[in-house]
């Protein structure tokens, strides 16, 4: 693989002696000045000999969360293992290149000797939501006399949906929180209002047969009924910018964040969630885990994409609306 190789301030100042010394060795002709040379010389080979050795057949593993939320720490785990039969690895350093920049953060392995493997954490903090791209690590060492920074990237790929950051935000008021009666849920439950025929399954309530739609299609048939929309909140939000313009978009930005923050706090009350953004029908889901799929719609979401025209519209009367824009209402 194809190497870096960049000067330390000690080796631009070894390097500097060299050529001085080898000048003077020419001018001078004096046999100590040559021999001095050698010596400087072969350090530098020495150098690039050992460093080469350090970098040589090793295996890179990552290990990171599949989703984390923008501007807050998560864990990283990179581990190295040695895969040399008789020489160790000296002085290593470990740094993720994501989407297309070096962290800022570095892992250091003083020694690892030969088939063996180390690992290390680090903290880890992206602060713009979307998908972000582990692109590869790269792999220096500055051993062993620090005059050379010795480079090799290795390709480790990895994508980490980065979700919308939570932002302070006045929760709405408990009437706009429950919706009973206004919104129909669509999702199979206990309640009144009929939503389909299936086939019975084993564990359905004999209850809940439809004898009549058994005894026409000779197999038996349940009744399904949609869930009662109580307990359910509804957000609205209007993902279009005004125009293209940094601060419309910035706008946009805070109102996706104050989204995902009441999405995150209904959730935490046990209360389902109907979301229905720009360019997209509305998505549903149970509380708890289930609104991880909201977040991610919200943090795969592009601004830019969306054309401007009609806001969004929910079915509830008292929808939680985020961005209504006076230009989208009009």
């Amino acid at each position: 693989m194809p190497r870096g190789l960049t000067f330390t301030r000690d080796g631009k100042v070894f390097v500097l002696i060299s050529l001085g010394v080898g000048f003077a060795a020419v001018n001078t002709g004096n046999n100590l000045l040559f021999l001095v040379l050698g010596m400087m010389l072969g350090m530098i080979i020495v150098s690039g000999i050992l460093s080469e050795i350090t970098l040589r057949n090793v295996t890179i593993t990552r290990r990171v969360p599949r989703r984390v939320e923008a501007n807050t720490i998560f864990p990283a785990q990179l581990a190295l293992k040695n895969d040399k039969r008789w020489a160790a690895s000296f002085s290593v350093e470990l740094r993720d290149e994501i989407d297309g920049r070096p962290f800022r953060r570095r892992c250091f392995f003083l020694k690892i000797g030969p088939g063996s493997e180390r690992s290390i954490a680090y903290r880890g903090e992206l602060p713009i939501r979307g998908l972000s791209h582990f692109d590869g690590t790269i792999v220096s060492t500055r051993f062993p006399f620090g005059l050379f920074e010795k480079t090799r990237f290795i390709d480790l790929k990895d994508e980490v949906i980065v979700l919308p950051a939570s932002v302070p935000v006045d929760a709405p008021p408990r009437t706009s929180m429950t919706n009973e009666g206004a919104l129909q849920s669509g999702v199979c439950g206990s309640g009144q209002d009929f939503l389909e025929l299936r086939e019975m399954v084993p564990g359905d309530d004999s209850r809940r047969v439809d004898w009549r739609s058994t005894a026409r299609l000779g197999r038996p048939v349940v009744r399904e009924t949609e869930r009662d929309a109580e307990g359910f909140v509804e957000i609205v939000l209007d993902a279009s910018p005004v125009d293209g313009t940094d601060v419309a978009l910035e706008n946009v930005e805070h109102d996706i964040s104050v989204a995902a923050t009441l999405i995150r706090r209904m959730t935490a009350r046990g209360l389902n969630i109907r979301l229905v953004t720009s360019g997209s029908v509305g998505l549903e889901t149970g509380g708890g885990v289930g609104a991880v799929r909201l977040l991610e719609h919200l943090a795969l979401l592009d601004p830019k994409r969306i054309a401007r025209g009609p806001a969004p519209v929910g079915r509830s009367a008292e929808a939680i609306v985020i961005g209504r824009r006076p230009e989208a209402v009009a």
